[in-house]
């Protein structure tokens, strides 16, 4: 156990004022703050989840006409509805500050290698979005068209999100660091009316190189030509001033000449149904095409006032940061900031640049308060180049976030002993699916390595094993949400019937009711606390970004591997500090030698189709790949292996071979890589 929290902190904490506010409302007693306050609120919270989330509304300081059903169907997680008769907007809850602080910054953003970071007042962002719905009304967006950006993580992705709900429309984000094939393979699906992209973006290079320009003129022309539905393109300038697009054809214009002669008026907020579509996410695409999620405003919007103000404790006119691309659902997590009447910090560009600690020079000069990051930047940046918290101002720094994979026992006591010592240092664990958190933080909890401090209120949480029973204490399981929470999406877009829906995420366990399967592999601890061992399904992660291992076979399709590739097999390893990479096992042809040039064109090949993040960091030539017995990709034995676990042999039998043989190899794989030098942050360039 590394640190308690004092009675101060508690004290002060949003969670602290919501606990008096339930036990002025209701009479319930909680006991004193610590550990077990927390457990009977959170107890509370699951037994009396209509009334829980009513009280949140109240309490958030969000803006709403309440109906009066609270939740429908409460007793069915598929089926249940939240405050189907309420009424809300996303836009005017994001936008509500500048009532009361118009000058405060709303936005603070810097991309790595621009001499100038960008500080966006509340009245500049109204009026921003102003500008933008009225853009987006001449281009004929609606209720439930669809507009889909391209953009990297700069200040503009957040003015849209907001400005495309005040028509009534859904909003559907995929970063610049994506590649063509898995770009055009999500927006296909959704048919969107509308595309907004950025003619470029600075990609991330090694450490002390601010990246290089990465001009997206030709995928946005792919983008075109195979989305059949997009009636018009927006090109934002970000690389260059005056892009050249008469690549693009008749449907793109500049946004600099379809905003110029806009000017910023009243936003005439409109309330819609609480479970109004506010945002199509996608998943990895680990089994087939993408999954596309969709989000509604009212359950998106109250799950995160739970997390941003009383797991995460984030007060009004706090500054809080997390890294990350528009492809990832802390994107969405992060936006949510500006409704509970926080600053947000966006970092866009290398980590390590101009030093390793490039993160905690933004945010300290921004008197930052919650410091959000990936576990892989903490561990393969900051302690590798041993960055101290002394050499900046980090006084109003309250909690260090992180996420993306499980930070170390070792991480944990570098933070503790050289960022900041009082920090509430905060695991968060959850999803896209639900685009929020069934794991977080708690102002009551203390630190310890390795583990979450608990789950979020609201979420029945429990571990299960395979047959469907609660797991035993200290024992890895399934994790599963056993009751109706607020973010639960809506439904996948294009699902006639919820069968996909129903499929991926409720029918593990045949049980009545259904329960939710998040496919996490969680240990469940002493003190309430949880322990994640990564994904129970193939899913890879590598630095915080999950990639479909599907993704990668589709790509290495191309012709030019035709004479070279026979098989393939990707799988996350971990690293000596237990960091979550990717490794490529390929099987070449005779005669054929893997070589650095080999290596090069796969990695490209994949930065190409899928994007440049999901590059492996290790491509290995090996003489087969596992196969399970009906002849499938062994990808979860293959992990365990690399882990230094055994696995059954009938999983991973081979023709004319003895599995025992086989996986000996993977094992040995293993613990060589265990053995190479701390990875880098960025994949591959």
């Amino acid at each position: 156990m590394l640190q308690k929290p004092t009675l101060d902190q508690m004290q002060e904490s949003r969670l602290a004022a919501f606990l008096n506010y339930i036990r002025e409302e209701t009479g319930e007693e909680f006991g004193e703050l610590g550990p077990e306050a927390y457990g009977n609120l959170h107890r509370w919270s699951v037994e009396n989840l209509e009334q829980f989330y009513s009280e949140v509304l109240n309490f958030s300081g969000l803006i709403f006409e309440k109906g009066q059903k609270g939740i429908e169907n409460k007793e069915d997680i598929l089926s249940a509805s939240f405050f189907p008769d309420t009424k809300i907007s996303f836009a005017e809850n994001m936008l509500k500050r500048v009532k009361t602080h118009p000058d405060d910054p709303a936005i603070i953003a810097r991309t790595a290698g621009r001499e100038e970071d960008r500080i966006i007042s509340w009245q500049e962002l109204y009026d921003e979005v102003s500008r933008w719905s009225q853009l987006l009304e001449k281009l004929g967006v609606g209720d439930g068209d669809r507009v889909a950006t391209y953009l990297p993580h700069g200040p503009e992705a957040y003015i849209l999100m907001i400005a495309v709900t005040t028509r009534g429309a859904i909003f559907s984000s995929v970063g610049t660091e994506m590649g063509a094939q898995a770009t055009g393979a999500r927006f296909a699906q959704i048919e969107p009316k509308v595309l907004i992209a950025a003619d470029g973006y600075m990609h991330m290079k090694a450490e002390g190189q601010p990246g290089k320009p990465e001009p997206r003129i030709e995928l946005i022309k792919e983008l075109l030509d195979e989305v059949s539905s997009f009636e018009h393109a927006v090109i934002i300038p970000n690389l260059n001033d005056v892009p050249d697009i008469s690549a693009l054809g008749d449907k793109a214009e500049l946004s600099t000449s379809l905003l110029a002669d806009i000017e910023a008026g009243e936003i005439k907020f409109t309330r819609r149904e609480f479970n109004q579509p506010l945002a199509i996410l996608f998943s990895s695409g680990s089994t087939g095409k993408p999954k596309c999620f969709v989000h509604g405003v009212g359950g998106t919007l109250l799950k995160h006032a739970v997390e941003h103000q009383l797991q995460g404790d984030v007060r009004a006119g706090d500054r809080v940061f997390f890294h990350s691309t528009t492809s990832w659902m802390m994107f969405n997590w992060l936006a949510s900031g500006l409704a509970n009447d926080a600053t947000i910090l966006l970092y866009d560009g290398n980590p390590a640049y101009p030093q390793m600690d490039a993160q905690i020079q933004f945010t300290s000069q921004y008197r930052c308060t919650h410091l959000g990051t990936a576990a892989a930047i903490i561990q393969d940046l900051w302690m590798r180049a041993g960055v101290k918290g002394e050499c900046f101002d980090l006084s109003p720094l309250r909690a260090i976030m992180y996420t993306g994979s499980v930070l170390s026992e070792a991480g944990y006591i570098y933070v503790n002993e050289n960022i900041k010592d009082n920090l509430s240092i905060e695991g968060v664990c959850g999803g896209t699916d639900f685009v929020g958190c069934y794991a977080m933080g708690n102002a009551f909890a203390p630190t310890i390595a390795g583990q979450l401090k608990g789950p979020v209120m609201g979420m029945d949480v429990d571990v299960w094993t395979d047959e469907g029973k609660p797991q035993v204490e200290g024992e890895t399981g399934e994790l599963v949400v056993k009751n109706a929470f607020a973010s639960r999406p809506i439904k996948f877009w294009n699902d006639p019937g919820n069968e996909r829906f129903r499929s991926e995420y409720f029918e593990f366990f045949d049980v009545t009711p259904p329960v939710w399967r998040h496919g996490d592999a969680v240990k469940k601890m002493s003190l309430g606390q949880l322990l994640v061992e990564g994904r129970s399904d193939t899913t890879l992660n590598q630095g915080g970004v999950r990639i479909g291992t599907q993704q990668i076979y589709d790509a290495l399709l191309h012709e030019d591997f035709d004479d070279i590739l026979i098989d393939s097999l990707a799988a996350t390893f971990k690293d000596a500090q237990s960091g979550d990479h990717t490794a490529l096992f390929v099987v070449l042809k005779d005669g054929v030698a893997l070589d650095d040039d080999l290596k090069k064109a796969i990695k490209g090949v994949i930065s190409d189709s899928v994007g440049r993040l999901s590059c492996p960091h290790e491509v290995i030539a090996v003489p087969y790949v596992l196969k399970t017995p009906n002849g499938k990709k062994a990808e979860k034995p293959t992990a365990k292996l690399l882990k230094g676990e055994d696995v059954k042999a009938p999983e991973t039998y081979g023709e004319n071979d003895s599995g025992a043989l086989k996986t000996e190899l993977f094992k040995e794989l293993g613990e060589k890589l265990k053995e190479k030098p701390v990875y880098g942050f960025v994949a591959a360039a």
